[in-house]
């Protein structure tokens, strides 16, 4: 049997346990914290349940970051340079987004709302084309491009969408999991 703490109501401070019989399969996997986030014991009979949770409340992300895939993300309330939105994310240990697959690109659409979001992608004019800040090459289309739009934003659309990096948006920074 397992034992179960009910507390108690109202200001008495008594402490009741009682035995709870296992009325399924039956199994000694007990609750034991791993550092795998995405698979869990499954308590009713065998095999593993996955899930994938967006808000880390201090196991995976710090307070106030959301979790997807592996990865926390901070999204800002306020509104600041592309440079500021940079240098902010470095004092948090991470960097601007890297917005790589469409998989990311869904997650953070879906929890952005109507606001535009700057994420870690740059025009290199000498060459031509568009970098991700870890200095990868981004294949993908950004939609709404100007001679000063050296810049990209997220969120108010479904497309990642070139901005001035002069103006003030949100952001978003990424690190990973601890």
């Amino acid at each position: 049997p397992s034992f179960c703490f009910i507390p108690p109501l109202g200001l008495s401070q008594q402490l009741i346990f009682f035995a709870v019989p296992q009325i399924f399969a039956k199994s000694n996997v007990g609750f034991i914290p791993t550092e795998n986030y995405r698979t869990v014991p499954q308590i009713f009979g065998s095999g593993n349940v996955s899930f994938i949770p967006t808000k880390s409340y201090g196991t995976a992300c710090p307070r106030g970051w959301d979790f997807n895939q592996e990865r926390c993300f901070l999204l800002s309330t306020s509104e600041l340079s592309w440079k500021k939105s940079r240098d902010f994310c470095e004092t948090e240990g991470s960097t601007l987004a890297i917005v790589n697959t469409p998989e990311k690109l869904k997650f953070l659409q879906s929890i952005t709302g109507a606001e535009k979001y700057f994420i870690g992608l740059l025009y290199q004019h000498a060459e031509k084309r568009w970098r991700w800040i870890n200095n990868s090459i981004f294949t993908g289309n950004v939609t709404n491009q100007h001679q000063d739009f050296n810049c990209v934003t997220i969120g108010l659309t479904k497309t990642y969408d070139a901005a001035s990096c002069y103006v003030n948006y949100r952001w978003i920074c990424e690190k990973s999991v601890k």
